[in-house]
């Protein structure tokens, strides 16, 4: 692992290059397609038109209250006001590390093992900034939450596709395969995942793990719908390749299961190496998350009560709503066992969508949104194999909902 600073980063002069066997926006205009279909958005919003907007997993719902009583309480504070710690105050980094020894049943050192980052985002890409090298291989799988090669992009690497298998055996052979051919560095996965809801058993991160452990990859797991699981338990950590001789780290948030995303509050946990890099990486480029925000945070990784089964509770029966639906009207529906989205195979009659892009899933998504007001996320930008689907996000209440199902329904 190089140490930050070891390579000055691309200044953009190529930022679309995602690498091969995933979708490359720019060569194919996906992003002229998204301004458009946003131009579309604006132009109904002028006119007093309806829209739903379900193209973004950007929650709804309140905040748990003994989490916003700590915030404003912090606020009031004058000594609150001034710099913070890059890496996290030591209560929140021990915070942390309570949520992962009573939730996921990881212990955690609060010195080396965790690091406070400024969201998800912001921990994916210093993980990778320290682990990844210009032109170095990044496996993600397939469909994949867009943010991720991006962040691949922008770290100088090359990102692989991986259409990964929910069987442990299948997933360590094929694994084994795309390393072989790609000879990666790092695996950036997002399990539960975004957009599919997909989850992972223990014996998966075990497989993945001894293959990883066998060629040298570091696991880099998107870990924020973590507590945000269907079956009523949470999803098992990728940490557990760390069993098998892995190297490992996870991104947490509070983005989802607190209602919090506008907080950036997330960290990177895991093995000490990469997590001392990115906090001295840090140390360069802020000054941390502002200490109100982290010590709400803090109330809330620490909480006796369940702050979260409600939210899930809520997504569940949103998403329910959704499914049922859609199928009612012919659209192929597999429903999540976690997080807040639905990935959704749209019917045989939407395929003929008119409209100025070759991607079917845009002209899908603009027919939606200029026929019914119904915004959704083209499959495509998950991925280039991914142009058959769309992405729909629960994040208005059910009442609604049922109004965007009768809507689509009325389209058919």
């Amino acid at each position: 692992m190089k140490p930050p600073g070891a390579h000055a980063p691309r200044l953009f002069s190529d930022p679309g290059r995602l690498g091969a066997g995933l979708l490359d926006p720019y060569q194919m205009g996906l992003h002229d397609d998204l301004d458009e279909l946003r131009a579309i958005q604006r132009q109904r919003a002028v006119e007093g038109t309806m829209v739903w907007d379900l193209s973004m997993v950007n929650p709804d719902l309140a905040p748990p209250r003994q989490v916003l009583d700590r915030l404003l309480e912090s606020v009031t504070k004058t000594a609150n006001h001034r710099y913070a710690v890059s890496r996290g105050v030591r209560r929140l980094r021990e915070a942390f590390s309570h949520k992962y020894r009573s939730r996921f049943q990881h212990e955690l050192d609060p010195e080396t093992q965790v690091c406070v980052c400024l969201g998800s985002k912001d921990a994916t890409f210093h993980a990778l900034r320290v682990l990844v090298e210009p032109g170095d291989a990044v496996i993600v799988p397939v469909p994949t939450y867009p943010a991720h090669p991006s962040a691949v992009a922008m770290s100088a690497g090359q990102s692989i596709a991986w259409e990964a298998p929910s069987s442990p055996e299948e997933a360590a052979h094929t694994l084994s395969s795309v390393v072989a051919k790609s000879q990666a560095k790092v695996l950036l996965v997002n399990f539960p995942s975004n957009p599919a809801g997909t989850v992972v058993s223990r014996q998966w991160w075990h497989a993945v793990g001894k293959v990883c452990a066998e060629h040298g990859v570091t696991i880099v797991n998107d870990f924020v719908y973590g507590e945000m699981c269907f079956s009523g338990q949470p999803a098992e950590s990728a940490l557990w390749a760390t069993e098998v001789g892995a190297r490992c780290v996870e991104v947490y948030s509070l983005s989802k299961a607190y209602n919090v995303p506008g907080w950036r509050v997330g960290a990177l946990v895991g093995d000490k190496d990469v997590v001392s890099a990115v906090a001295r990486l840090k140390s360069q480029a802020d000054y941390g998350l502002f200490l109100p925000l982290q010590y709400a945070a803090t109330q809330a990784l620490v909480a006796t009560e369940d702050l979260v089964s409600a939210t899930v509770q809520t997504y569940q029966k949103r998403l329910r709503v959704l499914s049922n639906g859609l199928q009612q009207v012919g659209w192929c529906v597999v429903p999540p066992s976690a997080g807040a989205c639905l990935w959704v195979q749209y019917p045989a009659e939407l395929h003929a969508a008119k409209g100025t892009s070759r991607l079917r899933s845009v002209n899908v998504a603009r027919h939606l949104l200029t026929n019914a007001g119904v915004v959704v996320t083209p499959g495509v930008v998950f991925g280039a194999t991914c142009d058959s689907w769309v992405r729909l996000a629960a994040v208005v209440n059910e009442e609604r909902l049922r109004d965007v199902v009768s809507t689509v329904r009325a389209l058919s």
